[in-house]
């Protein structure tokens, strides 16, 4: 019996071990492998920043390469040991991962437990990282005339603090961002209690989880400061809203965003199925409507968020030169009261049903996509078996189940517009 576990459960799939300083671990073992990935996902996000400093959670991304107390030049050391490693900033949480062969599992731990522990935030690596963000929030917030689509649609959409972009609101904003804010951040959120470790290996489980154990228990407990995670209420969301931007696109363009539910839920994956049906291919009901028949519209698209809370379908299209955006809204009412009045048929249905089941299996197929949907599916749902999980919700989604998702989910009249027109 471990000394500082005070859970663990095993299933087929993975085992979970909680410890005392509320570290959550998550193991998934397979002789196969080569290489050991391994993931650390911290909860926290630009969703947890406050509307008046935003940004935050992205920049301490990119100050987590900088070094720590005993590492001064992480990736120095991970070059020396073969090690691909790389970071991403979401709205909920943050990931680390590293692929690496597994006789330098130790090592890398012990370089993850300095960078959350006894991380080196130094003045000047704070300014010279300002100055990068700043340009990359210029090439991609401002400069492209497309760019700002985000920070106009997210605030159309919610009232919370999804509101902004993950990178910030605005360039003051990281500008103002120095040491001091920087580090009282990084101990708020950056704890054993406010994360979880995810681990890809062929190495046995008993020396992963004691490991582990050894190194980053140390003297850490628990943190007392509040859950990162927020609340989501139906009255964050905001349907009904529209905004026109004059940019220098050179044909009209739109944005259609509806709600979803939240990550990995049934209803989530049902409106995933749903944007499949409107613009996967030629042949899809938007694309044959708006782009092959009317000829309204030379391209259209639409994708989903993938946040713990507070997602969106997004429907984007760009206009044929001369067409408005009212005839494009007409045929679009007109394909989603055709769905509603008559269904799909069954054949559709399989096919996007069978689509779906493929799309996750080859996508987890990557063990580093793996290991993150690891963490994210237990923050999000406590699920401790991936691929169980997806097939059960799909093998229990019926023609009928999208059918009256549908009627439910595309309704025009609750979606937030964006339309953009050359100046």
């Amino acid at each position: 019996m471990l000394a500082n576990a005070v859970k663990t459960a095993k299933l087929h799939f993975m085992r979970l071990v909680s410890f005392t300083n509320g570290l959550e671990l998550l193991v998934h073992n397979d002789v196969r492998l080569k290489n050991t990935v391994l993931n650390l996902l911290y909860k926290v996000g630009s969703a947890q920043e406050d509307k008046t400093q935003t940004g935050l959670a992205h920049f301490l991304e990119h100050i987590m390469f900088e070094g720590s107390a005993n590492f001064p030049n992480f990736d120095a050391e991970l070059q020396a040991m073969m090690a691909e490693n790389n970071a991403f900033t979401g709205q909920d949480y943050t990931c680390y991962y590293e692929i690496f062969p597994h006789r330098f599992f130790k090592r890398v731990l012990q370089i993850e437990k300095d960078r959350m522990y006894h991380l080196a935030i130094k003045t000047k690596s704070v300014h010279l990282q300002s100055s990068v963000i700043q340009e990359e929030f210029k090439e991609t917030s401002l400069h492209p005339p497309l760019a700002d689509v985000w920070h106009h649609l997210q605030k159309l959409c919610f009232k919370n603090a999804y509101q902004w972009p993950v990178i910030g609101k605005n360039l003051a904003h990281i500008a103002s961002i120095d040491k001091k804010v920087l580090m009282r951040f990084y101990k708020n959120h950056y704890q054993p209690s406010n994360t979880i470790l995810s681990i890809i290996t062929a190495l046995d489980e008993e020396v992963i989880v004691k490991e582990v154990e050894l190194v980053f228990q140390t003297k850490y407990q628990a943190s007392t400061f509040p859950p990162a995670e927020i609340e989501m209420s139906e009255k964050d969301k905001v349907t009904g809203t529209k905004r026109l931007i004059r940019s220098n696109v050179a044909t009209p363009h739109f944005y259609l965003a509806f709600h979803m539910d939240d990550y990995a839920s049934r209803a989530y994956f049902l409106s995933d199925m749903v944007s499949d049906l409107l613009t996967n291919g030629e042949s899809s009901l938007l694309y044959k409507a708006l782009v092959s028949e009317s000829k309204l519209c030379t391209e259209v698209t639409s994708y989903t968020t993938d946040n713990i809370h507070c997602n969106l379908l997004i429907i984007e299209g760009k206009l044929t030169s001369g067409i408005d955006f009212e005839g494009v809204y007409h045929v679009l009412e007109n394909v989603f009261k055709h769905l509603l009045e008559n269904g799909i048929t069954k054949s559709r249905f399989e096919t996007l049903h069978n689509k779906a089941l493929s799309y996750w299996s080859f996508y987890h197929y990557n063990t580093a996509h793996l290991a993150q949907n690891m963490a994210i599916f237990y923050q999000a749902r406590s699920v401790l078996d991936i691929h169980k999980y997806i097939a059960e919700i799909y093998d229990s989604i019926e023609k009928k189940d999208l059918e009256n998702h549908i009627a439910n989910f595309l309704r025009l009249d609750k979606t937030s517009r964006l339309e953009y027109m050359p100046k």
